[in-house]
């Protein structure tokens, strides 16, 4: 099943951030890739964060779904023949089985009509890849109810600076609770999961050891009572 998108760059620069680093996790590795007939979905995740996009990419000649898993070395040698500032082009990507007694890998070629790019479909590992439906529906249909204090580690948060397809896309926020994960949403082809961490709040630890709205407001009570310097001006929404 051949399908083109014209943004596969883009795609890549959104998922690269969480790819996990674990070598002992194979599976997680690299982005993965799943061609339906209507879409072609691209995804990573460390467990920490999970990034999730799509794609609009009909296809019409038949052929099976098929998934796939792109390793970092194949994501720099797709980089290193297509680079990303280059001007949007048209890429196919088209899944092979192999021939023989061994079906179960295949192959992925990636070409924009000029230049061709063979990779392993790495299918055992795609296979393997966490089912990724369930768990953004679940997120997906939770109500927001974060009434406590979540937190959440800086550098992951960093993570979801490359989410949105577009530089002025605002990201949409929220979760099921202080211990849920936190839902990340750019536009309507971009989720993300973002689990938070548990910091040490154990009672009775003074208000500088702890990181809970009661510690924080101990902390910070008598700067910002003092009304007697400083610019009064409030922001204003971007």
């Amino acid at each position: 099943m051949p399908v083109t998108v014209t943004d596969l760059p883009t795609v890549v620069r959104q998922l690269t951030a969480h790819i996990s680093a674990d070598d002992t996790l194979p599976v997680l590795g690299g982005i993965y890739l799943e061609a339906t007939g209507t879409h072609l979905f691209a995804a990573a995740t460390d467990r920490y964060t999970f990034a999730l996009t799509r794609r609009e990419a009909p296809e019409t000649t038949g052929a099976a779904p098929w998934k796939a898993l792109l390793t970092r070395a194949d994501l720099t040698a797709l980089r290193a023949l297509f680079p990303a500032r280059r001007r949007r082009a048209d890429l196919t990507l088209t899944y092979r089985p192999t021939k023989g007694a061994d079906l179960s890998d295949g192959w992925l070629t990636i070409d924009d009509g000029t230049r061709s790019l063979r990779l392993s479909a790495n299918a055992p590992l795609a296979a393997c890849f966490p089912k990724w439906r369930p768990l953004f529906a679940t997120a997906l249909a939770a109500e927001p109810q974060l009434t406590d204090e979540a937190h959440y580690s800086a550098a992951f948060l960093a993570r979801w600076a490359n989410a949105p397809a577009d530089r002025y896309e605002p990201l949409t926020l929220w979760s099921a609770g202080p211990h849920q994960p936190l839902l990340v949403a750019a536009g309507h082809d971009f989720l993300g999961l973002h689990m938070p961490i548990r910091p040490d709040n154990r009672r009775g630890a003074p208000a500088d050891q702890r990181h809970d709205r009661a510690a924080l407001r101990t902390t910070w009570t008598d700067t910002l009572n003092n009304h007697s310097t400083g610019d009064t001006r409030q922001l204003k929404a971007a």
